[in-house]
């Protein structure tokens, strides 16, 4: 979710490591723009979660990431349990922690996932990963960080990188 100047080349390092990707965006033809790279585009929230076992956000600010994951037809209104969420937004602690609790009801693992570096750093992934949450979703996606680089998870602990 969110294909701007970060989550566009987000999608590019992860097509180009041989993941299949589907990406939503508010605005569509945003997303539509990134079909020459063998994405495929959701129409709808409830159409990207039943379609992904892991969901990464890159969004604007705390109002957008509460809503597409809060609100009424958000994430986690109809998500499936053993879902994970790697939250990549620049957010506040307590935004972070507020959704890894709310995750944590319906069953899908938030992952708190802070961006060090810029967009040609995604480009060449060599940004780094700082990445709260637990242990055992932590391992399941490490994969989808390496297209990154080496992650880093220090702790788990949610909210702490601000």
């Amino acid at each position: 979710m969110g294909v701007g100047a970060m989550g566009s080349r987000i999608v590019r390092r992860l097509r180009d490591h041989g993941y299949q990707v589907t990406v939503y965006n508010r605005n569509r033809s945003k997303a539509e723009a990134l079909l020459p790279y063998g994405v495929s585009v959701a129409g709808s929230l409830a159409e990207l979660r039943m379609s992904a076992d892991v969901i990464l956000s890159c969004l604007s600010d705390d109002d957008a990431v509460r809503s597409v994951y809060l609100g009424n037809d958000g994430i986690l209104a109809g998500s499936r349990p053993g879902q994970v969420a790697l939250e990549m937004s620049t957010v506040s602690p307590d935004t972070s922690r507020e959704l890894h609790a709310e995750g944590a009801k319906h069953g899908v693992a938030v992952m708190d996932v802070a961006i060090s570096g810029n967009t040609p750093a995604v480009e060449q992934g060599t940004v780094r990963l700082l990445v709260g949450g637990d242990a055992e979703p932590f391992r399941a996606a490490e994969p989808i960080f390496q297209a990154f680089d080496r992650p880093l998870f220090p702790d788990g602990t949610v909210g702490r990188r601000h």
